[in-house]
């Protein structure tokens, strides 16, 4: 939607007196390859010229300066003038059709305010996810060096575009269907937590010592030990019935809709990593409780309470609390065996008692693999 200009590679000065002949003549190839790559990537993206202002868009298009603003500043793009020219045909679509239903009174200049900036925020981190996929892919798969690979990244792009969209839509009409479903099995709950309605199992794990091991290993081996720990972490949430909320470096956060299946992800994971021999291990807290939604997210103090027990549990080790472990045991008898426990004191939370959770008769997770 908006690309910044190159920057001017031309070698002056003393720069240029440190380049032999050859080395300026290739420097200026790679720099007339990129813009010609970004160029023509940014004209296929676009689908357009940059033909309108905020201003344009208010007197031609019939779209609020005000919305537009709350759009593209939504979207995580820098905030652009009133008089600047920089939006497309279709950036005057996409904007229109948001706002005519603000206008409309569909939905609340609030609530497009949210949707748009979960848009901007999911979809330019797919865009980092995609682009730099297939610079890794470029230098593992075919020896390149990080320039070479990024100049292959640029080339593919344009051939797998159309196969890129259709997929985003495929899963995100798949991921909305599979909320909308959760979100009807609410309806029929009776006797609802107004401030905090969603019965759920929440559960944070996160690599042991990752502070130190980062700081002794080169950057992309670190950079394969957080993509294997992701990538090994989703497909155990995925299998057990769970959701991924959000992974942070060396933490994942995720969601179950039963005490059960909260259980056997926890387990399973601290399972899992600790025999994968190319990962430390991980400390598990999980809880079962009421919480609320917003922005992609869950808030509460259930929530709380688990990100504080996982930072008391042992490596390799999954802890609950009283409530969790009575309502894990009443859901599946037998399944999981917990630790006589012990009071800890809980930063911000207070004195809990904490139990140590383990798998008792319970069948380990079929991964299919």
């Amino acid at each position: 939607m908006e690309t910044a200009e190159l920057p001017d590679l031309s070698p002056d000065g003393a720069e240029a007196d440190s380049l032999d002949d050859q080395e300026i003549l290739d420097l200026n190839r790679r720099f007339a390859a990129v813009r010609r790559s970004v160029g023509a990537l940014e004209k296929i993206l676009l689908q357009g010229p940059r033909k309108y202002s905020r201003r344009d868009l208010d007197r031609q298009q019939g779209i609020p300066e005000r919305l537009t603003s709350v759009y593209w500043r939504s979207l995580g793009f820098t905030p652009v003038d009133e008089d600047t020219v920089v939006f497309t045909d279709e950036d005057a679509h996409a904007i229109g059709d948001l706002a005519a239903i603000v206008e409309e009174g569909v939905i609340s200049e609030r609530a497009f305010a949210s949707i748009s900036r979960g848009m901007g925020f999911h979809m330019g981190r797919l865009a980092m996810w995609i682009t730099e996929a297939l610079v890794d892919e470029a230098k593992y798969a075919d020896g390149l060096d990080d320039a070479q690979a990024r100049q292959q990244m640029l080339d593919s792009i344009p051939e797998l575009l159309e196969t890129f969209e259709s997929q985003v839509m495929f899963t995100f009409r798949r991921q909305l269907a599979a909320y909308a479903a959760r979100a009807g099995s609410e309806v029929l709950h009776r006797d609802t937590d107004e401030l905090f309605p969603l019965q759920r199992a929440i559960g944070f794990a996160d690599l042991v010592q990752f502070t130190r091991i980062a700081q002794d290993l080169p950057g992309a081996e670190l950079a394969d030990m957080v993509g294997r720990f992701e990538s090994l972490s989703r497909d155990v949430i995925s299998v057990g019935g769970g959701r991924v909320v959000k992974t942070v470096g060396d933490e994942i956060m995720f969601l179950a809709d039963t005490p059960e299946d909260g259980a056997q992800i926890a387990i399973s994971l601290a399972e899992a990593i600790t025999e994968s021999p190319d990962l430390p291990p991980i400390r598990v807290g999980l809880a079962w409780g009421s919480m609320f939604s917003r922005y992609g997210d869950v808030f509460g103090p259930i929530v709380n309470l688990a990100a504080r027990m996982e930072s008391v549990a042992r490596p390799g080790v999954v802890v609950v609390d009283a409530d969790t472990s009575a309502a894990v045991d009443q859901a599946l008898p037998g399944g999981f065996s917990f630790s006589e426990g012990e009071q800890v004191e809980l930063h911000g939370i207070g004195m809990i008692h904490v139990r140590e959770m383990r798998r008792d008769r319970s069948a380990p997770l079929d991964m299919g693999l």
